[in-house]
């Protein structure tokens, strides 16, 4: 079930929910989403009051690696892996972290390194997600983007 975080309170007096919570979606309506609030009640929250988390990453520390890629560093994507070192295709420079206006879901601004040094945005989800095995089983890089070290 999707989970989302309150991010708007539009009944102060509402004890079931509070600022930065996390509910796991338990229905939707037409104007936002249904939650079983702290006290077990059923509480409906504004489309303005919440924002879906099923973009954010899931944790990807596994074996001690822990993944920390900041504005300004260089990533590769993992199709690196089939061109040439001695072009910049498919390196990128992350430009920086937003949010979307009108979802709430976290983008990653990023820069290609090699004309047309096209300015892209994508899900920060999907950015820091796995390669997609069943799709490309030889790939040798874990991650979709990965920080280059210099």
């Amino acid at each position: 079930m999707a989970r989302i975080r309150v991010i708007r309170k539009n009944d102060a007096y509402n004890a079931e929910y509070e600022i930065g919570d996390i509910f796991e979606i338990s229905g939707t309506w037409y104007g936002g989403v249904h939650i079983i609030g702290k006290s077990g009640i059923p509480v409906s929250l504004d489309k303005d009051e919440y924002m879906e988390l099923d973009t954010e990453p899931e944790p990807t520390e596994e074996k001690g690696e822990e993944r920390d890629i900041q504005v300004g560093d260089i990533v590769r994507h993992f199709k690196r892996e089939w061109v040439s070192d001695e072009t910049s295709e498919y390196l990128y420079k992350v430009l920086a972290f937003a949010q979307h206006t009108e979802t709430g879901e976290r983008l990653v601004i990023y820069q290609a390194l090699y004309a047309p040094f096209k300015i892209c945005a994508r899900p920060y989800g999907m950015f820091m997600s796995r390669v997609d095995r069943e799709k490309y089983p030889d790939v040798k890089q874990t991650y979709r983007f990965e920080k280059l070290e210099v």
